[in-house]
């Protein structure tokens, strides 16, 4: 292990904070858009970290190229390539037999309520951060119901393609990490 001890989870957790409180939070015009938020500003943000089938940033600036064909590094994966090997190490740990090829990271993005149009499969998301609030909602129609989870410091696994999910209103820094598969980008790295 290079980064994490491996046996204590929330210490870990706060090993991975120290990480995402170096980058610099972005949320693209995509994102703004689907969550209808337009007056973002400061380090806050929503972005997709690892690969994308998106060849281009704007119609002047293209994506970098990877070893898979006709997939692209997004634009945090650019900035910070090194959090792939931490994600990894991060994921073997915790969660080893979930399988992932994307992760969404989130700095106190408000999000509403949502389906994971792209996503295959369950997603693990937890929380990192000094924040009260924001829990995670899922609405398990057929199965009862409304249900809220404390994910700060807590996974939770559940298919966002298959139930709408939100957060709550929140104070503070709040983190959200989620390991999601992608159909567009899982498809072409088999």
């Amino acid at each position: 292990m290079h980064y994490f001890n491996g046996n204590d989870w929330m210490g870990d957790c706060c090993i991975l904070q120290s990480f995402l409180d170096q980058m610099d939070f972005y949320s693209g015009t995509d994102r703004l858009k689907l969550y209808r938020h337009s007056n973002i500003s400061g380090n806050i943000g929503s972005m997709l970290y690892g690969y994308t089938w998106r060849g281009y940033l704007s119609p002047n600036k293209s994506r970098t190229k990877t070893e898979y064909k006709g997939l692209y590094m997004t634009k945090a994966m650019d900035l910070y390539p090194e959090f792939m090997v931490i994600a990894k190490e991060f994921s073997e740990l915790y969660f080893p037999h979930h399988t992932w090829c994307n992760i969404q990271l989130n700095k106190n993005f408000p999000i509403p309520a949502h389906y994971d149009s792209v996503n295959v499969g369950t997603s693990i998301i937890f929380g990192v951060g000094d924040y009260t609030g924001g829990r995670l909602h899922i609405d398990f129609a057929e199965d009862g119901g409304e249900k809220a989870y404390n994910i700060q410091g807590a996974m939770k696994e559940f298919n966002g393609s298959k139930y709408k999910h939100w957060i709550d209103d929140f104070s503070g820094d709040r983190y959200s990490v989620v390991f999601f598969n992608n159909r567009f980008v899982q498809n072409k790295m088999t």
